[in-house]
């Protein structure tokens, strides 16, 4: 979701009730009332018909998806943190994956399962705090979020790594999409508490112990197959990325942006 898009005053008022405390001392109730009350209102500004993002952030088939259903397959154990529309876990599931995605809003939860009602999928939705996931030890070979790390504060964020750290199998794979920082230049505004270039969340993956890899989808349905690299020939590109700051990328027309902005799109393995 860009929060270069106008807003309703009472998204605002929202946002300004809870943003304080999402960023300090929130709850898992704090969250799902602040999330419950976002996603009512996004459904009954268009009707109470739709899916939850379908006016905020409509995606259909994008890069990150493509890319996600792309890397994992079919035949795996996968957990998705942030159910969203219910679209990507749906589709997950459909391509014969063992799917659990979880959420902090009933609201969500409830527009995801009616997406996928009357489908024999192995497919399970479920309400959970990111930070503290109720599953076991190495249970997932994926993790997959998108459009969610941006809703935790920085320490939260380092939590919720380490609980995804803790319930991947060795070798698995979190895959984290989140917008760009440099998209609008705000590092934290409304819900979205903490935005990020790849590099700074490269460096936040590489902190929480995880083995970061860059992916870039853009070329994928040119080239056939994704872009993935590590350090250290990742210095180029946060290169890139600074210059793209030092010029206010952020102030370009969307077309170019679209265009000049890397992908923040990082696959974060656990270690053996």
């Amino acid at each position: 979701m860009e929060d270069d898009r106008i807003k309703s005053q009472r998204e605002v008022e929202i946002e300004g009730k809870w943003r304080d405390k999402l960023l300090h001392t929130a709850t898992a109730q704090d969250f799902q009332q602040a999330y419950d009350e976002l996603h009512s209102l996004f459904l009954q500004e268009q009707g109470g018909q739709a899916q939850v993002y379908d006016k905020v952030n409509p995606r259909g088939m994008d890069r990150a998806r493509r890319v996600i259903l792309h890397k994992i397959g079919r035949g795996q154990d996968v957990l998705e943190v942030g159910c969203g529309d219910g679209e990507t876990s749906r589709l997950l599931a459909k391509q014969g994956n063992r799917v659990v995605s979880i959420d902090i809003s009933s609201v969500a939860l409830d527009t995801a399962r009616n997406l996928a009602a009357g489908e024999s999928l192995d497919l399970h939705y479920q309400h959970g705090d990111a930070r503290s996931l109720e599953f076991a030890d190495q249970t997932f070979d994926y993790a997959v979020s998108e459009h969610f790390v941006e809703h935790l504060s920085t320490q939260d964020l380092m939590t919720h790594l380490a609980e995804v750290r803790r319930v991947l199998k060795t070798g698995g794979q979190y895959l984290i999409s989140t917008p760009s920082r440099l998209w609008n230049g705000r590092g934290s505004v409304g819900f979205h508490l903490q935005v990020y270039t790849l590099e700074e969340l490269y460096r936040v993956v590489e902190q929480a112990g995880l083995q970061g890899t860059w992916v870039e989808p853009r070329f994928m349905r040119r080239l056939g197959f994704v872009i993935e690299v590590r350090k250290p020939l990742l210095w180029p590109v946060f290169l890139w990325e600074r210059g793209l700051e030092t010029i206010r990328i952020y102030r370009w027309p969307e077309s170019v942006r679209s265009r000049v902005l890397p992908s923040v799109i990082v696959s974060a393995t656990r270690r053996p």
